[in-house]
């Protein structure tokens, strides 16, 4: 595979994560002042080029000015419209991603398909030279090995659901080397991603010093492990056949039977991931005191949980305290520099995902028809959304009331957050995201939660269901579901159950970056009629009169539902396309329909 050839014989070096941070250097590793052997001469240098690995390894999801360029995952995974009609991911609602880059010469992925190799090869640099360092004791470059290979795992794991099977490297590559590497087949990439995270679990500490934060665990290494396995269970890889004819290369993107026995190899990897975190002091927040009941303290809990830095939920959590970073402006929607508005016009939730959250009493919400002649007074929608449960209310603000999870707060009031309704055409859907800025204050950063606790209760209700065994199914599903205030699910119909389980990964996990991927390896039905693709809608308000302050909610008269734009939806789409330049170069095969 020859995409290495512009990295080998590279050394890429990173500064620390710091308010001031600077990006990566590149450099030869024979020329120029900065080499491997000065890198690796102190902590100093070596710690640096850690902070880079991470840097670069756990973006993967996120916005980098690369891959996802101007707007978040969520405006591509039914969740939220897509943001500005001109940037990257308009192209691809309307048309999908396609092998040939169409933008500054990226490729159009959600993780930009370069930059794994890119980051793989910064952790084996790391992993390679760390014994060169003299002030590091030995104990601990053992844990800086073992952290390089969970990384490794952790981008490894993320190709592998993008794409399926992808070229496995096991070292720096030199120039030398041969660089035709092919694409591994499905069940060899998911073996390197286990006996990757199953060594680095091996080598890692149960925690780091309080310097450390953010650093991975042993624990972090059993979710990346625990979490492939569940994708390697779920039905787009977990069957005889692929989603579309691949001329002869089914073992890249399927496993080619349907074991049920892969959901049991799941459940334990999820059971080990949660036996370690009862013992490391990580736990679901759930202040309420009983997990078989619903939690009277719902939405500070979930609100703490999304939000707070370094909270005991989360395992690892994205950190980046750059105030100025463009990475903030898609999720904060009242501004992340000054006095610059960056307000999140378009970034509107679809009223398609609203459907999925449940009022406060666990009921569902009954919204409006679409068009004018299915309009309700704005009393109507202010009441549903008052009465909208407490993990909508802790993500989100509903339009002319001021954010839940920042009362009092004039940078989260309703005034400040809005910017004005775009009538009768792309609005700002039916709320908008407050996420990761519960009781935030003025602060604008955030630590995105990588691993968080529910992730791994909720895998297991979904595989203990898949495996037949639906009271325990329901046990570890209710451990969420009562932890955001709502009454038990009883449900034991193993159709139904999954459904219900589906829709509580929906909610749970809003604006997380998980439905992009969950939908599509669930192979949901409807993914062309609403979910991905189809028609997409959002709330429309009409105004008391025409030019009325739109930022008072009583020039609020009613509104309706009205479908907004119509996404594209085909079955390639199940997979990423590999880029079209190292398709031409003829080792690598590419993925069908691209």
């Amino acid at each position: 595979m020859r995409v290495f050839q512009y990295i080998a014989g590279m050394m890429i070096v990173g500064l620390s994560l710091t308010s001031c941070q600077k990006y990566f250097l590149e450099k030869p590793e024979t020329t120029g002042n900065t080499t491997i052997e000065t890198v690796f001469s102190n902590r100093a240098g070596a710690e640096g080029a850690i902070a880079a690995a991470y840097r670069q390894v756990l973006v993967q999801n996120l916005w980098n000015g690369r891959s996802l360029n101007n707007g978040i995952l969520s405006g591509i995974s039914g969740e939220t419209s897509f943001g500005e009609t001109w940037a990257s991911l308009q192209r691809f609602v309307s048309a999908g991603f396609a092998p040939t880059p169409f933008e500054n010469n990226r490729a159009q992925s959600t993780d930009n398909f370069f930059d794994n190799f890119q980051c793989i090869r910064q952790c084996y640099t790391i992993l390679e030279n760390i014994d060169k360092v003299g002030d590091i004791p030995g104990n601990e470059k053992e844990y800086i090995k073992a952290e390089m290979k969970g990384l490794i795992a952790f981008r490894y794991a993320g190709m592998m659901i993008r794409y399926g099977g992808v070229p496995i490297v096991t070292q720096t590559l030199k120039t030398d080397d041969n660089l035709n590497i092919p694409r591994a087949t499905l069940q060899e990439t998911l073996d390197f991603v286990v006996k990757m995270a199953d060594e680095a679990a091996a080598g890692l500490p149960d925690n780091w010093d309080a310097k450390y934060y953010g650093r991975i665990t042993k624990g972090v290494a059993l979710a990346v492990k625990a979490r492939a396995l569940l994708y390697a269970a779920r039905p787009l890889f977990n069957n005889a056949t692929p989603y579309l004819p691949t001329g002869g290369n089914d073992a890249l993107i399927c496993f080619g039977s349907l074991d049920n026995d892969r959901w049991n190899t799941a459940i334990a990897a999820h059971e080990a991931v949660i036996t370690w975190a009862t013992q490391a002091g990580y736990h679901m927040i759930n202040t309420g005191g009983d997990v078989n009941v619903p939690n009277p303290e719902a939405f500070d809990d979930y609100g703490t949980a999304t939000s707070v830095p370094g909270n005991a939920e989360v395992l690892l959590g994205f950190k980046l305290d750059e105030g100025g970073n463009k990475f903030f402006k898609f999720y904060n929607s009242t501004r992340y520099s000054g006095n610059e508005r960056y307000l999140t016009d378009n970034y509107g939730m679809l009223t398609n995902f609203l459907e999925n959250y449940y009022r406060a009493d666990g009921t569902d919400q009954q919204w409006p028809g679409q068009g004018a002649g299915n309009a309700l007074p704005y009393a109507d929608y202010r009441a549903k959304m008052e009465a909208m449960e407490p993990r909508f209310k802790a993500s989100n603000y509903a339009h002319g009331i001021d954010t839940w999870n920042n009362p009092g707060e004039y940078m989260w009031s309703y005034a400040q957050c809005s910017s004005g309704q775009n009538h009768e055409g792309r609005g700002k859907g039916a709320a908008q995201s407050t996420k990761y800025y519960y009781m935030a204050g003025t602060r604008i950063w955030f630590e995105f939660p990588v691993f968080r606790m529910a992730e791994f209760y909720l895998s297991l209700a979904e595989a203990y269901n898949e495996a037949g065994n639906a009271s325990k199914a329901l046990a570890n599903l209710n451990i969420v579901h009562n932890r955001a205030g709502l009454p038990s699910i009883t449900e034991t119909n193993k159709d139904l159950l999954r459904k219900t389980i589906q829709r509580e990964w929906a909610v749970e996990y809003y604006n997380e970056n998980k439905r992009y991927f969950d939908v599509r390896h669930w192979k949901l039905q409807g993914l062309d009629n609403g979910i991905l693709g189809g028609p997409m809608r959002e709330f429309q308000f009409t105004l008391v009169a025409q030019g009325a302050n739109d930022r008072l909610p009583e020039n609020l008269l009613n509104y309706y539902d009205k479908v907004a734009y119509s996404a594209y939806w085909h079955p390639k789409m199940y997979l990423e396309p590999i880029p079209q330049e190292e398709i031409d170069k003829r080792v690598l095969v590419q993925n069908p329909g691209y």
